[in-house]
């Protein structure tokens, strides 16, 4: 068996019953490919390795429950004053019981999969060989309990890369309205990404960022539309095994309403 970088090719005889999460197993005699999944076992998507996909989800945590989980005028997740004096990013949480009020099908043909609890679409576009691009049910402090300082604490929910192989690229549209409450206000939307080992310790946490937004003057007070694109690279097993969640960063006082999340598989 030959390897390179987690990449392993071989008879299909010899194909091995577990390696870690994003290997992938090229077999020389039969032509079949695996990944190797988040159980690090192997699974077959033979002829289907540049199959793109996506899903989308609706399920932010603080989704009023009062108003059927739509913003009303006005309110929000308030980014305060305390907020811009430590500079810091806002992380925004999914929730499973969101999910389950907002992420339904609103069409009969095609007629959805029935496959709940994967988002939106129910599975029916995701990539080869990908079970979810979504994880409601993570809680970062119970994963975490000691942890300070990452940005994360207090957060649940992610999006689920660990099925992911390597050289694929995520791409999300991350969609929300913005409420200044002070002219000349710039937003700054991110994806608040940590890399993880294969053991789930963070090694690394960072923004990734897409182009500020400006709110200059007569914007006080009105409810602006945004739907920002940010993108990454998946190439290594840090990348396959990531926490990130989107963010939101303002050097002024503003009301944020997540909207949704098309997070988008490229290969």
């Amino acid at each position: 068996m030959r390897k390179t970088q987690k990449q392993f090719t071989g008879l299909e005889v010899n194909l091995p019953a577990s390696l870690d999460v994003g290997s992938s197993y090229s077999c020389s005699d039969s032509g079949k490919f695996f990944i190797y999944d988040k159980d690090r076992l192997p699974r077959d998507i033979s002829g289907a390795q540049g199959a793109s996909g996506y899903s989308h989800t609706g399920a932010f945590a603080d989704k009023p429950t009062s108003n059927n989980f739509v913003w009303q005028s006005g309110a929000g997740i308030n980014y305060t004053q305390s907020d811009v004096d430590a500079e810091s990013y806002k992380v925004l949480s999914l929730s499973r019981s969101v999910h389950d009020a907002v992420d339904n099908p609103y069409w009969s043909t095609p007629t959805p999969t029935g496959n709940t609890g994967i988002g939106l679409f129910q599975g029916a576009n995701l990539p080869s060989g990908v079970d979810t691009l979504f994880d409601y049910d993570f809680d970062f402090d119970t994963a975490y309990p000691s942890s300070t300082g990452t940005g994360f604490e207090g957060s649940t929910g992610r999006i689920d890369l660990s099925d992911c192989v390597y050289g694929d690229q995520l791409r999300v549209r991350f969609d929300f309205n913005i409420i200044p409450q002070i002219a000349n206000t710039t937003v700054e939307p991110a994806l608040w990404y940590s890399n993880r080992d294969d053991n789930d310790n963070i090694t690394f946490t960072f923004p990734l960022t897409t182009q500020p937004i400006f709110y200059g003057g007569g914007t006080v007070g009105n409810t602006y539309l945004n739907r920002v694109e940010i993108s990454a690279w998946i190439t290594s097993n840090e990348d396959v095994n990531a926490l990130t969640l989107p963010a939101i960063k303002s050097d002024n006082p503003v009301i944020i309403q997540p909207l949704g999340l098309l997070t988008t598989i490229i290969r």
